[in-house]
């Protein structure tokens, strides 16, 4: 794969913000192997560079990356798995992820987090002890030793923030929210101590913030969790990103009705009812109407 000056940018960018080579590739590579990269002397896998831009908070799009045709159609399974989970379409994706298997190369560590973390969705979806072992073993892949009380202090990728995301959830889903919102909580901490590029602020903070203020609205942390659904619904607009926007209003208009703010709530179950139907999610219609018609009487027209 042939770049210009890769090395030499993310050494510059790197001691801009005065990260040492040691944070910087643990877990992606050694760092014998990130000084030959940046001295121009070894060229980085796809998915290496991409988890190092990611550490850098570097959008890779910004990058000019030629890549291969394995790279080109290991990249596109990879968007194509994350949409097919996305959309609970789960056997087509475990399809996926075996081609997967088969073309990556099984040292790679980056491509066997992403591997697993997919797996935990596609084969593990409901099994919640199951789905967090293997993405425990999923971030294990880059931070070995990783301390859930000390998020703040790793450096992470898109892709480790994603895990941590759906290892939260799995703890929530079992009934032990206060844990998964122990994990959000540094998860912002993290996101607010740092410059975020447009990746990470466009699809990863919607995503956190909807579900991090889902479940402060079940703990009765209204205040809160308005708070932390009206961020990622600004971001939502700001960016012009739909996917997050209806459970985001949702979560609302649950927390406006518990503090007594009727005509607020009517209003955010409105737009949430058609933020879903706009993205033709209409199992969540279904929620939203039926939440509606149980708490206002109100029947939303087709």
């Amino acid at each position: 794969m042939q770049m210009y000056n890769i090395g030499y940018y993310i050494q510059r960018i790197r001691e801009e913000k005065n990260i040492n080579q040691r944070d910087l590739c643990r877990g992606i590579c050694d760092r014998t192997t990130l000084s030959r990269i940046e001295n121009g002397k070894q060229e980085p896998s796809y998915h290496v560079l991409k988890a190092l831009l990611q550490r850098l908070d570097v959008d890779e799009t910004q990058v000019l990356l030629l890549l291969g045709p394995q790279d080109f159609e290991i990249s596109n399974l990879q968007k194509e798995i994350t949409a097919l989970n996305t959309n609970r379409n789960f056997q087509e994706a475990a399809e996926k992820i075996r081609r997967l298997e088969e073309i990556s190369d099984p040292a790679d560590k980056i491509m066997k987090q992403f591997i697993l973390r997919s797996k935990a969705l596609a084969h593990y979806g409901d099994d919640f002890p199951a789905s967090r072992a293997l993405l425990t073993e999923a971030l294990q892949q880059t931070h070995p030793d990783f301390d859930f009380d000390k998020i703040n202090e790793y450096l992470l990728s898109i892709e480790e923030m994603k895990i941590l995301n759906q290892i939260a959830n799995s703890y929530s889903e079992e009934g032990d929210r206060r844990y998964g919102i122990h994990i959000y909580f540094q998860l912002f901490q993290y996101l607010d101590g740092r410059l975020m590029n447009t990746e990470m602020e466009s699809v990863v903070l919607p995503m956190l913030a909807y579900n991090y203020s889902r479940l402060l609205g079940q703990e009765r942390r209204y205040e809160e969790c308005i708070e932390m659904a009206t961020r990622g619904y600004e971001t939502c607009v700001k960016y012009n990103k739909c996917r997050n926007m209806g459970g985001l209003l949702l979560n609302i208009a649950c927390c406006l009705h518990d503090l007594g703010k009727y005509e607020e709530s009517k209003d955010k179950l409105i737009d949430s009812y058609y933020a879903y139907r706009l993205m033709r999610d209409f199992k969540s219609c279904e929620v939203v109407q039926n939440y509606a018609e149980k708490t206002f009487g109100i029947k939303f027209e087709h």
